[in-house]
């Protein structure tokens, strides 16, 4: 982004002087006045040649400057310009022409999109018009300029400002994305172990019980161990003893190590009777179907019929042997 700073123009100050000082200025000026900036500049050298204190020639020497976009240079030359003179009105031109060095410099940085550097140097040239107006508070053009370098700061910030929440938002966005492709590369990974884990459990334990094949298979790998004789060897049968309960169950925890209840040297899955009560497992885990009780449950049933009828027939005894007096009906 370019802006156009307008400011008032600089003049050539032709001072009367005398000798060849003199004769050096005025053809730098003339040399001014026909946009010849360049040649100005070599001849208000040459009068500060003949005469180092000389406070004309050294401001035409700023202008000349300036003209040129020097703008280093002519900050440096009017400044200089500061402990030569002691009138307001000279000191008021002064930093206004340092001011405005100042800021047309801004322009510059702007073509390098450096805002915050820009918004400095638009607080330095405001510094230099309030030293200004300080010494010439009537100077329209002085406040004219200072107004227009605040409101140019103000637009500055404002733009810095939509930057800044654009960046923001972008970052935030990129974060979000940042976010989303790892939990998308997380859930690929999970996916993947869970492959994996399912590769490893077909191949390390075929009937998903959680023991291990090698520890299913036996002492003989090439004859797998068959605990029910059903043909279907444990490692492929998820219920190895028939007695209705999964082998994954019966193998507890830690299925590397089955559980052994009865402590007998042989897991509970292989164990047909795995509390050693005397009862097989496959008659202790069957369920009765749908509609039938248990053996148990019924003989406790006939029980209790059994104790309810004798009940009633002791109360019939005692009823049955009551002597009853009848009363005489004449």
């Amino acid at each position: 982004m370019r802006y156009l700073i307008v400011l008032l123009m600089f003049f050539c100050v032709d001072f009367a002087y005398s000798q060849l000082e003199n004769q050096y200025i005025r053809k730098g000026c003339e040399e001014y006045d026909k946009k010849q900036y360049g040649n100005a500049e070599v001849s208000f050298q040459k009068a500060l040649q003949e005469n180092p204190n000389s406070y004309e020639a050294q401001f035409n020497l700023g202008d000349a400057f300036y003209k040129q976009a020097k703008y280093d240079a002519a900050i440096k030359e009017f400044s200089a310009l500061v402990n030569k003179t002691t009138d307001r009105n000279n000191l008021a031109e002064i930093y206004y022409n340092i001011a405005n060095s100042k800021l047309k410099k801004v322009e510059k940085i702007l073509e390098e999109q450096k805002l915050d550097e820009a918004i400095k140097q638009i607080d330095k040239s405001l510094t230099d018009y309030k030293r200004s107006m300080l010494h010439n508070p009537k100077d329209k053009k002085v406040k004219y300029n200072f107004a227009y370098a605040k409101k140019l700061k103000e637009l500055l910030e404002k733009q810095k400002q939509q930057q800044q929440n654009q960046q923001n938002q972008q970052n935030k966005q990129n974060q979000d994305n940042k976010n989303q492709d790892q939990n998308q590369q997380n859930n690929q990974n999970q996916q993947n172990q869970n492959q994996q884990n399912q590769q490893n459990k077909s191949k390390d334990d075929s009937d998903g019980d959680g023991i291990p094949d090698k520890v299913e298979k036996g002492d003989n790998p090439d004859k797998p161990r068959d605990t029910d004789k059903d043909g279907v060897p444990d490692h492929e049968d998820e219920d190895s003893d028939n007695d209705g309960k999964p082998d994954s169950e019966e193998a507890g925890q830690n299925p590397a190590e089955p559980k052994d209840t009865d402590k007998d040297g042989l897991p509970d899955y292989r164990d047909l009777d795995s509390d050693n009560d005397g009862k097989p497992d496959s008659e202790e885990n069957k369920k009765p179907k749908q509609g039938q009780i248990s053996q148990e449950d019924a003989l406790r049933m006939l029980q209790a019929i059994e104790n309810d009828e004798k009940d009633v027939q002791d109360k019939l005894k005692r009823v049955k042997g009551r002597r009853v007096k009848k009363e005489k009906d004449w």
